[in-house]
């Protein structure tokens, strides 16, 4: 069974953005929104129980909801390139995986391929550098985005592509 994914999601970016996913990334054509991603892979989707899900809002009880803002282009040197948004302040991010690795440690972020977590928000990849240069020039008209967050999704794949299973909200303020 297919694993599946907690994320950070975020509905309300400029439809641009979703655009440009949809296009140029295999999660987006299937549905993921666009998303700062905590843990993937996660717990494979039939075994992923009522015990996980009393386990995750522990831990993300401990965190107040936060503003984030999205106003820088990034890229990792993959093959093929990914093109991505810096979120700022990148912190909430990191202190929420940090606090879901030590309650699932057989669950790293990217599965633990990456020594260094740099959380983002992906818009695209690929080898073609003049379409990444496109796509900043059109999201960077709409930038700098700002965003709440205030509820990690657990999503699952399935015949109709990415779907929420669960929405976890952040602890009230």
């Amino acid at each position: 069974m297919p694993p599946t994914a907690i994320v950070v999601p975020f509905h309300d970016v400029p439809a641009v953005v979703t655009a440009r996913r949809r296009a140029l990334t295999s999660d987006g054509a299937d549905g993921m929104p666009a998303h700062v991603t905590l843990i993937y892979p996660f717990v494979d989707d039939v075994d992923l129980a009522d015990d996980e899900f009393r386990r995750l809002r522990g831990v993300l009880a401990a965190f107040a909801p936060f503003d984030v803002t999205f106003a820088t282009f990034a890229r990792f040197d993959t093959q093929p390139p990914v093109l991505y948004l810096e979120p700022e302040p990148a912190g909430p991010f990191l202190a929420m995986i940090a606090a879901l690795v030590e309650e699932f440690p057989p669950f790293p972020p990217s599965g633990g391929v990456h020594e260094t977590v740099i959380p983002h928000l992906t818009l695209g990849s690929t080898e073609d550098a003049k379409t990444l240069r496109a796509v900043e020039a059109d999201v960077g008209r709409d930038l700098p985005v700002h965003a709440r967050v205030d509820d990690v999704a657990v999503m699952q794949h399935g015949a109709n592509g990415w779907r929420p299973r669960d929405h976890i909200a952040l602890a009230p303020e």
